[in-house]
């Protein structure tokens, strides 16, 4: 392609903008700011107290939300529990005599260690603070997760970086998008992730998504390649696996964008880690 002007980046998009507090009344705006602090205390407060720390299993983010049916990590001190992890689907409630309960509901496990434990979020929570509980034999360890409906996480390969390697796939499904193995401008590249808020289908906790009818996302995601907008193609639940988002993109067919990029995707105005891809020159 001829070397054209370069775009400027689009930036966030009007929900997250509307999200900050750029819309609405005046009162309406101070009731969220005041309604925001004071949950974000409760979480900070409770964070300082855990003995378990809830993170998404995507971006590791700290001290942030994670969504409803999404894959979520437990760090803390879990004595004598011996690594493994889940060998059968739907996926297992108790492993290795470790059981997590969110307010209350028994979580799928995928791997549990003495140091970490893998689960999905119950599908059924709604928005709010909720009581973590892990249970090894005789012994619980208590710690707090906020939940909203989409908190996006995109998952990598080596969390070194800046950004870090995307968890990504080029466009013939199979070979892992890398330095040594760029993919072209124009083509698709497939991110994978998780908590994309509302489905077209709410599947069970712990049940494999199925091959056919495809299950998408209510919304569609935006997601900014080297800054510019790309064209999604598919947003949903990959098929076979418990949790994991599938973002199907095409890259921006600009001659500037070569080499390792920054992606992000935002969803319904909450934006995900930043990730790399590799772009052929």
């Amino acid at each position: 392609m001829a070397e054209t002007e370069k775009p400027k980046p689009a930036g966030p998009p009007a929900s997250a903008r509307a999200r900050r507090g750029e819309s609405g009344s005046l009162l309406t705006m101070k009731k969220r700011i005041f309604l925001h602090f004071a949950l974000l205390l409760i979480v900070l407060a409770a964070a300082a107290q855990a003995q378990v720390v809830v993170v998404s299993s995507a971006s590791f983010r700290q001290n942030q939300p994670v969504a409803a049916g999404s894959i979520a990590t437990a760090f803390g001190t879990f004595p004598g529990v011996e690594a493994r992890k889940a060998e059968t689907t739907p996926l297992p409630k108790e492993l290795a005599g470790v059981r997590v309960l969110v307010s209350g509901i028994e979580c799928p496990l995928f791997y549990v260690s003495n140091s970490q434990i893998n689960f999905q979020v119950p599908a059924a929570l709604q928005p709010g603070i909720y009581e973590v509980r892990v249970t090894t034999g005789s012994s619980a360890q208590i710690g707090a997760v906020s939940v909203i409906n989409a908190a996006p996480g995109l998952f990598t390969f080596f969390n070194t970086g800046n950004p870090p390697q995307s968890a990504a796939l080029n466009e013939d499904g199979v070979t892992v998008n890398s330095e040594s193995t760029p993919e072209r401008r124009g083509r698709l590249v497939t991110l994978f992730g998780t908590g994309p808020g509302r489905l077209t289908q709410v599947l069970p906790d712990g049940v494999p998504t199925p091959l056919s009818p495809l299950i998408r996302t209510v919304s569609e995601p935006v997601v900014y390649i080297a800054g510019v907008q790309a064209k999604v193609e598919f947003s949903g639940l990959t098929p076979t696996a418990v949790g994991l988002w599938q973002i199907n993109v095409r890259i921006p067919d600009f001659d500037f964008i070569r080499g390792r990029v920054p992606v992000v995707v935002f969803m319904d105005g909450v934006d995900s880690n930043e990730v790399s891809i590799y772009v052929a020159p």
